[in-house]
């Protein structure tokens, strides 16, 4: 399919209007016209807006006259205990968490509506029946066993890895946004496997922050020795992605990433290099420890002390990182990049953006104009602290830009709704990645974005996460 191209409009000058006029003027305005012509050359690559060339993609910039300490040590050290009592709480339900009607909500919502498959072709109704037998509703729950994930699993609506797509011709439809992708539950995760497909392939899981369906290699049972040493030991996590974690006969085990955490031995051999307690899956599917070493100046305790240049080391390594709809290929969404950033300090928030705007004090965004919003947002909003909510997305208010004195939030953004010249309805400018922007990202496409979707226009509130 071709792809539609977005164009900028310029006006004319009127035929001759350069030859009558001065000549220092004519160079004047050659060299504006030149430098609008390069601002929107740039603006016009792939990938890129305005803002990207603008700001300094570096969270540090925007967190010089943030307090030093962006939490209180006190205050820090209550959130991480409630941090660590969640991670842990799959291990100590006596019942599921979420009934019947919310994990097999999927079948409600996509029965009675066209649906697409991998090839972008409609899916049977046949499809969403096989699914269906093979979710074996009516006998849940039934398993009550705990869990931990070994590997970075791909938390499914459905048991099958198979992807469903709305219309895939409608903006904002269609690949990446695959229905049926839950979450990502990163390795060494607990669980509460509660039910398990009628093929025996998938374990119906839940986590403090949701419920899916896993593969069923990739998860191990615990016992009671095992959750004792986990739940006792002090927690590590990483400084950034794709952190090869290897056990000493160099077996590659996990890639550490910023938001897990895995337990640190209790015994360090060097101090070049951390021993982690990686767990496995052994032949009976039971978990055990694998002890691994990994590069000091990769991992740190948690939590980590709560300074703004922490803040900005972690969110510089997420800085850039491809959009990741629900954790799609170890990527992340808006609501999964605050929710790892903040994991890194010991703080717990929800998994998805409307559950994340309510963690905090609310502070209504709501029939404000643009100025009066961004008043608001500057005079309340604590760097580091506040969430940014518009339905179905969320950022990290990170203060205002030095030059320009502007609210700047970091956020995964996957891009900016348009107008297709010479036809109807919307489509995307994708940007497809974490950024730091402006609120008003896309601002040089007028006219040609679509009227009333600049973030600003659609922010309904402010999160202050207390």
């Amino acid at each position: 399919m071709a792809r539609k191209r977005h164009r900028l409009s310029y006006a004319r000058a009127p035929k001759n209007a350069l030859k009558s006029t001065h000549p220092q003027k004519t160079r004047i305005l050659f060299c504006l016209m030149l430098a609008c012509c390069l601002s929107a050359c740039a603006a016009n690559q792939p990938g890129m807006i305005r803002d990207l060339a603008e700001l300094p993609q570096d969270a540090g910039h925007y967190l010089q006259d943030a307090p030093p300490l962006f939490i209180d040590p006190t205050r820090q050290a209550e959130l991480y205990q409630d941090f660590r009592t969640r991670f842990f709480a799959p291990w100590h339900r006596d019942s599921p968490r979420h009934p019947a009607r919310e994990v097999f909500s999927g079948f409600r919502r996509y029965t009675a509506r066209p649906i697409y498959g991998e090839t972008n072709l409609p899916l049977p109704a046949a499809w969403i029946e096989t699914m269906a037998h093979r979710a074996s509703r009516s006998a849940y729950p039934s398993l009550h066993l705990r869990a931990i994930a070994v590997v970075h699993a791909a938390m499914r609506v459905f048991p099958t890895h198979k992807p469903v797509f709305l219309d895939p011709s409608e903006p904002g439809q269609g690949f990446p946004f695959d229905l049926m992708q839950n979450s990502l539950v990163d390795a060494g995760t607990p669980l509460l496997v509660t039910h398990r497909s009628r093929d025996g392939r998938w374990a119906l899981v839940e986590t403090d922050w949701a419920a899916g369906w896993v593969r069923w290699p990739e998860i191990a049972v615990v016992d009671r020795d095992f959750i004792a040493a986990y739940t006792a030991a002090p927690l590590a996590g990483f400084w950034a992605d794709d952190v090869p974690v290897v056990s000493r006969d160099n077996r590659f085990l996990v890639s550490g990433r910023v938001g897990m955490a895995l337990p640190l031995a209790a015994e360090q051999e060097t101090a070049e290099r951390w021993t982690l307690q990686v767990p496995v899956r052994d032949h009976l599917g039971r978990a055990r420890f694998l002890k691994a070493k990994v590069p000091r100046s990769a991992v740190h305790p948690l939590p980590l002390p709560a300074t703004r240049e922490n803040a900005a080391r972690i969110l510089n390594a997420l800085m850039g990182k491809n959009y990741g709809w629900g954790g799609l290929y170890e990527n992340r969404d808006c609501s999964a990049l605050i929710q790892d950033a903040m994991a890194a300090f010991g703080l717990w928030l929800p998994r998805n953006s409307k559950d994340q705007a309510g963690a905090g004090r609310w502070v209504s965004l709501e029939g404000l104009e643009r100025r009066e919003k961004k008043r608001r947002i500057l005079e309340q909003g604590k760097p580091l602290r506040a969430i940014l909510y518009m339905p179905g997305h969320v950022m990290l208010y990170l203060g205002r830009a030095p030059a320009s004195g502007r609210p700047v939030a970091c956020h995964a953004m996957w891009g900016l709704r348009t107008v297709r010249l010479f036809e109807k309805g919307a489509g995307r400018r994708v940007v497809g990645k974490a950024v730091v922007t402006s609120l008003e990202p896309g601002r040089e496409f007028f006219p040609f974005a679509w009227p009333g979707t600049l973030l600003i226009d659609k922010l309904t509130g402010m999160v202050l996460l207390d």
